[in-house]
Parts: C-alpha cells; sequence; structure tokens
C-alpha cells in the first residue's frame, strides 16, 4: 500500500549532447519516475522550459539524433536530518523523448513557445548492450576480456576468478538470425548461470561483476515514524532436487543433489556428455550452489522522505521501540533490494518555478529489503542466447602442400580426448572438435584431411564436426560414367584410387596404385581380369621428405592444452578457498547476529524485569503517601475540632 505525501525537492537535471551540456533549473521539472534497482534503473522526466524562441538551443539539439547522457539529482530539503542522506543521483542515456509545445505570441517579431520535454532514459548497459548483437569467434579468452572489449563507454569492474579463465574458444551468437538476445541478455545469462552477480552503481555510474554480493558498508537507522506501512514478502520456496546426468556410455554418472526443501521424486536434471571427469564435478557444484532458497523480504512505503539513503545496495537496521518487536529483519542488517519514486509537481501550469531550485511535489516512495546474509541473486529477466551456430571450416593440418592430404588428430594426454583441428576463415580462429568417426562406423577409420570444406557447429564454449561440405580434387568422377571413387593417399604422385563405374554400360571396377613413377593397377570389367605393375625409367621414387610440421603442432597443442589445464585448477582451486573463507565469515556473522540478538534479548528481559520492580516500588510509594496523606488530612480534621 503506498500513499503519496508532500515534500520538497531539489531536482538537479543535466542533458548532454551535440557537444553541450543544457542545466533545467529544478522547479521545471513537473514529474519524475524512478525504478532502481540493483543491475540498473528505468526513469523518465517532464520538465517546462521558459519561453523559447523557434531557434532555441535545447530545442535545436533535441530535434538531432544525437545520443543524449542524462544525469538527474534528487535530494529532499529536509532540515531535521543530521547528516542529511546524499542524494539520490541517476546517470544514463536517453532511450525516447517526446516534445510538446504551446504558443504564447511574439516579441520584437520573434514568435515565443513553452515546450514541455518528456524524456525516457536508463543506465547504459541497458541502452548500448540491448542493441548490441556481435557474432564472433574467439580463442584463448577470457569471458572478463570478451565484456571488456565489449563495454563501450561503460564503467566496469570485475572480481570474480571464473570470469578470468582463459577458455580454448569462445563464441557469442547473438546475430539477426537469434531475434530479441542482445549482447545484455548474454551478459545476464552468463552471470545467471554461473552463479554470479551483476550489480549497478547509480552514484558512481559503474558495473560490477563478481562472485557474491559486496557485504561491507555503513549501516543506516531507518526512522519507523517516516514509514507509512510494512508487508512482508515470503518468495514461494523451490521444491526440487536435482540430478547431474553425463551420458557416457562407457562410464555413465547420475549424481543426485539434494536440498532440504525438495519433495522426494520431484528434481531438475542437467544433461551433459562430456569424458573429462573435473568438467562434470565442477557442473555439479555450480547446480548445488544454486539449490538456494530466498529468504523473506521486507516491503516498505514511507510517508516522509527517508532521513537515511535509501538507493539499492544500502544497508539498513530496523531499530527503536516502534518496530514491533517480532518483525521479520528486525535488529539484523537489512539491503536495499529496489526503490520506486515518483513525483508529481504541486504547481504544474508552465509559469510556475521557473527559475526555482526546489518545488513542493506530491511523492510515492517504496522500497524492498532483504537481508544482508541473502546469497540468492536477482535479475531481470533475459533471452537466453541461441546455441549452436553453424559456420564453414576448413580442416587444418600444417606441414606439406595445400593440396596434400594430411590429417592431424591432437591428443590432450591429461584428459585422454583426441581432437581434430578445424579452422575458420571468418574469424582466421582455428578450434577443436572431438575426433569421432562423425558419420561412419567404428570399423572406417577416414579422418579428415587438410583444407576440407567442412560444416562446423559452433556453441558457446566448444564446437562439433557437423558434415563434409565439397570433395577434394580428383575423387569426383565424370557424370556419364555414373561412377564411385574412394581416394587415399597423400597427393596425386602418392595415392591409391578405388573406383566404380559404368563403360558402356557395363560395371567396372579398377584399384590404381601411384608412387612417384611406380604405378599398378588392377581393373575387372565384362568377361577380364587386367593387372598392370609399370615404373616409369625417367620419374624417380619421391624424394622422402620428413615434415615434423604436424608433431610440432600437437606439441604445441598439448603444452597449450596443459597451460591451460594448469591455471584452470589454480583457478578453481582460488575460487574454491575463497567460497570457503566467505562461507566462514558469513557464518561467524551469522553466530555473533545470534550472540548479539541473544544478549539484546536477555537485556531487554533484564531492563523489563528491573523496570516492573521498580513500577512495583513506585506503586507501592504512591501507596505509602496516599496513606500519609489520607493520615494528614485526618489529623487537620482532628485539629479543627479542638479549635
Amino acid at each position: 500500500m503506498r500513499k503519496a505525501f508532500q515534500e520538497k525537492l531539489q531536482f538537479e537535471l543535466t542533458l548532454s549532447f551535440g557537444g553541450k551540456s543544457f542545466s533545467i533549473p529544478g522547479g521545471q521539472v513537473k514529474h519524475a519516475s524512478v525504478r532502481l534497482n540493483p543491475h540498473g534503473f528505468t526513469a523518465s522526466v517532464t520538465f517546462w522550459t521558459a519561453l523559447e524562441k523557434k531557434d532555441a538551443p535545447l530545442f535545436t539539439a533535441f530535434l538531432k539524433p544525437d545520443l543524449i547522457q542524462v544525469r538527474l539529482s534528487v535530494a529532499a530539503v529536509d532540515h531535521t536530518a543530521n547528516p542529511p542522506p546524499a542524494p539520490l543521483v541517476l546517470q544514463g542515456l536517453v532511450r525516447s523523448r517526446r516534445l510538446l509545445a504551446e504558443t504564447h505570441g511574439s516579441n520584437k517579431g520573434g514568435e515565443r513557445v513553452f515546450r514541455r520535454y518528456t524524456i525516457e532514459f536508463a543506465d547504459p548497459a541497458q541502452v548500448l548492450w540491448r542493441q548490441h548483437r556481435p557474432v564472433e569467434l574467439h580463442t584463448d579468452m577470457s569471458v572478463a576480456e570478451l565484456i571488456d572489449a565489449h563495454k563501450a563507454s561503460l564503467q566496469l569492474s570485475h572480481d570474480w576468478a571464473t570470469l578470468r579463465q582463459k577458455l580454448p574458444m569462445l563464441c557469442v551468437a547473438l546475430g539477426a538470425d537469434a531475434p530479441g538476445v542482445s549482447f545484455y541478455d548474454f551478459v545476464l545469462w552468463y552471470v545467471d548461470t554461473h552463479n554470479g552477480v551483476f550489480s549497478y552503481d547509480s552514484q558512481k555510474n559503474e558495473y560490477l561483476l563478481a562472485d557474491s554480493k559486496p557485504s561491507s558498508g555503513q549501516v543506516g537507522s531507518l526512522d519507523r515514524l517516516r514509514v507509512e506501512h510494512v508487508q512482508v514478502h515470503l518468495p514461494p520456496p523451490i521444491r526440487h532436487g536435482t540430478r547431474v546426468l553425463n551420458a557416457l556410455a562407457n562410464g555413465p554418472t547420475t549424481v543426485p543433489l539434494e536440498q532440504a526443501q525438495a519433495i522426494p521424486g520431484v528434481s531438475h536434471d542437467v544433461l551433459l556428455r562430456t569424458p573429462i571427469t573435473a568438467q562434470a564435478e565442477q557442473r555439479q557444484k555450480l547446480e548445488k550452489t544454486r539449490l538456494q532458497v530466498r529468504q523473506r523480504q521486507l516491503q516498505v512505503s514511507f510517508k516522509d522522505y527517508p532521513s537515511v539513503s535509501v538507493f539499492p545496495g544500502a544497508l539498513l537496521h530496523l531499530v527503536g521501540p516502534l518496530w514491533p518487536s517480532n518483525l521479520t529483519g528486525r535488529d539484523e542488517d537489512m539491503r536495499v533490494l529496489e526503490l520506486e519514486l515518483e513525483a508529481h509537481a504541486e504547481n504544474e501550469g508552465r509559469h510556475d518555478d521557473q527559475r526555482a531550485k526546489v518545488a513542493g511535489y506530491q511523492v510515492l516512495m517504496a522500497i524492498r529489503m532483504e537481508s544482508a546474509s541473502e546469497p540468492v541473486v536477482t535479475l531481470p529477466p533475459y533471452r537466453a542466447p541461441r546455441y549452436p551456430i553453424h559456420v564453414e571450416g576448413l580442416v587444418h593440418s600444417p606441414g606439406g602442400e595445400p593440396q596434400d592430404r594430411r590429417y592431424l588428430i591432437v591428443d590432450d594426454e591429461k584428459t585422454s580426448v583426441s581432437y581434430f583441428q578445424m579452422t575458420v576463415p571468418l574469424w582466421n580462429k582455428t578450434v577443436n572438435v572431438p575426433a569421432e568417426p562423425i558419420h561412419f562406423p567404428g570399423e572406417f577409420f577416414f579422418p579428415p584431411y587438410k583444407n576440407t570444406r567442412v560444416l562446423v557447429e559452433l556453441h558457446y564454449d566448444r564446437a562439433e564436426l557437423v558434415r563434409f561440405i565439397d570433395w577434394k580434387e580428383g575423387v569426383r568422377t565424370p557424370q556419364d560414367g555414373q561412377g564411385d571413387q574412394i581416394l587415399m593417399g597423400l597427393n596425386k604422385k602418392s595415392q591409391t584410387a578405388f573406383t566404380h563405374d559404368f563403360q558402356d554400360d557395363k560395371p567396372v571396377w579398377r584399384m590404381h596404385r601411384t608412387s612417384g613413377g611406380d604405378t599398378q593397377i588392377i581393373r575387372m570389367g565384362e568377361g577380364h581380369l587386367f593387372i598392370q605393375v609399370k615404373e616409369s625409367p625417367d620419374a624417380g621414387p619421391p624424394a622422402p621428405t620428413y615434415d615434423v610440421s604436424p608433431q610440432v603442432d600437437a606439441a604445441k597443442a598439448d603444452l597449450s592444452a596443459a597451460v591451460g589445464g594448469a591455471l584452470g585448477e589454480t583457478s578453481a582451486a582460488y575460487q574454491g578457498a575463497m567460497a570457503a573463507v566467505r562461507a566462514k565469515m558469513k557464518s561467524a556473522q551469522a553466530e555473533a547476529k545470534a550472540a548479539l540478538s541473544g544478549a539484546r534479548t536477555e537485556v531487554g528481559g533484564k531492563v523489563a524485569e528491573a523496570r516492573s520492580g521498580l513500577e512495583g516500588a513506585t506503586s507501592r510509594m504512591s501507596q505509602g503517601v496516599s496513606k500519609l496523606s489520607g493520615t494528614v488530612e485526618a489529623a487537620k480534621a482532628s485539629l479543627k475540632k479542638l479549635k
């Protein structure tokens, strides 16, 4: 329940665009609406300007499509607050604008008008990243480096070990074929799926990516006399557990993850297919941390402007005898989760308060709070990126000539996983794909040859070989022979071809082996078998060459994988240690708060007992005084009789 209250507010509004800056006197602001969350804000402001000419600088600049930067400061004129709370500051970018003009006659031949400007703006990430939809492929890059490369003019910092881990491959798929999914959605999706925190400091206009919520800051005391209404919100508890399934044929695993409020038989399953045990265990830890039950929240509406800062992230304490003793959140630190503010000027006319810095407003104001120890993160709705995307690639195999049919298999000694390598010419990046039989059964070994055109499937952090999209040179037979051919070997001078086609409508099969000038042919046709061994004296055997490029490349890949794995393990160990330290600190804080609460209760009981004793003594004294007064009055009456 929200109720409007009257308040003197000081607005400071500055618009910057087109290389110019315009300051609007606070009294000209007639309406303001703000919704501020931990991850950002949306706001709108309406203001009148004084009489302007047709070519007024603000009006002229406002009509251009330039990006408008907005700085809005809101402060209450409260002389009783000592010290006064910091002004609420919003710094954002305009998303939409409207303009209304009213003619007010002419002066010295020039027409003058009042203009009513309305702008809707939001924090920079929402405005810029929601229109940013890149499609990119990166290798050996961390998500922190990716975000820094796309932060544009945003002020952004990060304190998250996971964010800094180098990934062998990183794909961003946000193009026009994935409607409505932006880079803003990508960041929120990453934070949500990795159990991180995305927060925005409106006072500093700065974003933070971290692994946990900030737990420090000065705690303010929330005055009950300024509060109109309080509601306790009970978020619905999750009733499911989780199972992490690894669908390997030669070692399938199912790991159940339980949580206290789960109903037996109700589960959210996560399906993996990875032979790397460390990856499966890491996913299990991640899913376990996501099974957290959200705590109770408080919805507070005000009847006076609060005397402490109430922007998201601020810490508040409900103290004082006017708060109910059994209220959720009393005597513990609470964190502001959301702020809603709406102000309507009491004098809305275009002539009113034109040059005043302070004006009267009807204000609606409310906040939502959570416990400062609440680990669950609140994020706005987002759309998950759509994976995979498909691109063309060329099989990568170093050494030899461009037309040589070489292949390369890279073995990761640490994980025992083998890979083919594919170069994606669009971004000139080489990625690993699992070295598997692809579309053949295991009895066939036909690895993809160098520079073969293939269709590659790009997921967020891995790639798959989908199919081949071209024939190698020389393997395709003429159309009129309706033939089939298998071509094996290094190149035209060193190969074996198996061909079956039709000649004079009769099937013919032949095998043709070539090694420099040495050739062998076996040909079977209608009623005959032909075998030929031939060596050309002019063409000697091919000179033996020893190209170690594949081995060198494989060694580089192994070294890169080993270093990446070591870094990953170190980061994971560091993150685990920090998580354990934070958990112990939070546990110690909880124990300290519980002890403090118990001490307060005990002291309160003793104070109540002492107060009760004092009241009893006072009552007995009052009775004694009453009796003494009665005795005195009786004595006075007796004296009067004696007279």
